[in-house]
């Protein structure tokens, strides 16, 4: 078998890998991302696996290929100095010269026995030679030459956008699997999936697989398992950043769980988070700060106006991330916190606010993704905070795909008494603690939050 090198890939999608002595057909519209997909599978082959590879291109030229995948991190010119790839350039090949080319290509492949194969693309190839005459190519020539050598190709196809068909209708009539790669529509943002109607030897088991395309290349949900033993039950507590808040819960939260703030704006959800972070990060734990609504230096303002000593664990202990999440999918920012999380290894998480991922993302999907978040960090014990933006009233649950997710719930709201407008605060749920069952009435000072009776 011959892994792709993409963990999931090898795992829940082909199971082992392609077959070897496989021609498979890479087809997908402009964007789809058809060249990362197939770069990675060459690059893996050489790093990971000690395989030759081979790029035939008729689309882009040697720099051009290398710079682009230079910035995805894979650095093609070291595998081509340590004799572990070689580019062909055919980007300038004539109709007239195409079948000398062929001549001259098998020679080379010949001569450098590679164990992967990409070719870039295939449409070209029998925009060159016609159908009768790629199908022999295919199948004859270099399908020969795959099938006595253990080795693998990869055949790149352009689908024009809209297009009912799959290349020029010969292709996958040669080769041993099809995988599709599309755009679909979703809600403000496009999806990437992946399809593989055919792949012969192989059982997939779903209908569709969902992609982005990341700084890393290629990459596809991983769905984390929850695996906590006996051994790993913890009663540790740690600081809400409020003295007081500490005591209504009993002690803190417990490390690992979930907190959901609920409220309107201006109820100081932020507020409630900053003294978290930091105060968590004073005591030496790493702290990422994910916000969607406000920019970095709008965060670390307001809490020195709060006299909050952001600047003592800012860059250190405490790292703020901030991106609009409106052109994104559900996966993709999935997929981008959990790369936060593998990098800096938090012990504490922020997102501010689920409200902005609700506002442009589907409910369902959102729900899916924010499950998928707490399994992870329930996975690596991360203590995780949540704020979102809604009308609370103390004797309902707002909901949320998070409502019944999260460990503590706490709700802020408004009231107005004597004509003055007061804050009030419920803690509504919080597991495994003897919490405060009191509405409390709270200020945002230029200390920040002020708990009262």
């Amino acid at each position: 078998m011959t892994k792709f090198g993409i963990e999931y890939f090898d795992k829940y999608i082909l199971r082992g890998g392609f077959p070897n002595g496989s021609m498979i057909l890479i087809v997908g519209e402009p964007g789809t991302g058809k060249t990362i997909l197939s770069a990675t599978y060459l690059y893996n082959g050489a790093k990971k696996f000690g395989e030759k590879g081979m790029y035939i291109s008729l689309a882009e030229t040697k720099w051009e290929f290398y710079k682009g995948m230079k910035q995805l991190g894979m650095d093609f010119e070291e595998l081509e100095n340590n004799g572990l790839f070689k580019f062909i350039d055919l980007v300038t090949v004539s109709k007239d010269a195409v079948e000398k080319e062929i001549e001259l290509l098998m020679s080379e492949i010949s001569s450098f026995h590679p164990k992967r194969i990409v070719i870039d693309s295939i449409s070209v190839f029998t925009q060159l030679l016609g159908a009768e005459k790629t199908r022999i190519f295919l199948h004859t020539i270099l399908g020969r030459f795959i099938k006595a050598n253990d080795a693998t190709a990869l055949l790149i196809a352009e689908k024009p956008i809209g297009s009912k068909t799959i290349g020029y209708g010969v292709e996958e009539f040669v080769v041993d699997g099809v995988i599709i790669l599309k755009y679909k529509s979703f809600g403000e943002v496009t999806r990437r999936v992946m399809e593989i109607p055919k792949m012969r030897r192989r059982k997939i088991e779903r209908a569709e697989y969902e992609y982005v395309i990341t700084k890393n290349g290629i990459e596809f949900l991983t769905i984390p398992e929850l695996k906590i033993s006996e051994k790993d039950y913890t009663s540790e507590k740690i600081t809400t950043g409020i003295e007081r808040l500490d005591e209504m819960l009993d002690g803190g939260i417990y490390k690992g769980s979930s907190v959901l703030i609920v409220g309107m704006t201006g109820t100081g959800k932020t507020t409630f988070s900053l003294h978290f972070a930091i105060a968590n990060a004073l005591q030496g734990r790493k702290v990422a700060y994910i916000t969607f609504e406000e920019p970095i230096d709008q965060i670390i303002r307001s809490a020195k106006n709060y006299g909050m000593p952001i600047e003592e664990v800012l860059g250190r202990n405490l790292k703020i991330f901030a991106w609009v999440p409106e052109s994104k999918t559900p996966v993709h920012t999935y997929i981008k916190i959990k790369e936060i999380i593998e990098e800096f290894k938090p012990e504490a998480l922020i997102i501010d606010s689920l409200t902005a991922l609700r506002e442009h993302l589907d409910e369902k999907e959102l729900t899916k993704m924010l499950r998928y978040l707490q399994l992870l960090t329930k996975e690596k014990r991360i203590t995780t905070y949540f704020t979102f933006t809604e009308e609370a009233k103390f004797d309902v649950v707002p909901f949320t795909g998070a409502s019944t997710m999260v460990d503590v719930i706490i709700l802020l709201k408004y009231e107005i008494e004597n004509e003055k407008i007061e804050k009030r605060l419920a803690i509504i749920k919080a597991r495994g603690s003897n919490h405060s069952r009191k509405i409390h009435k709270y200020e945002i000072t230029n200390r920040g939050v002020e708990i009262y009776e």
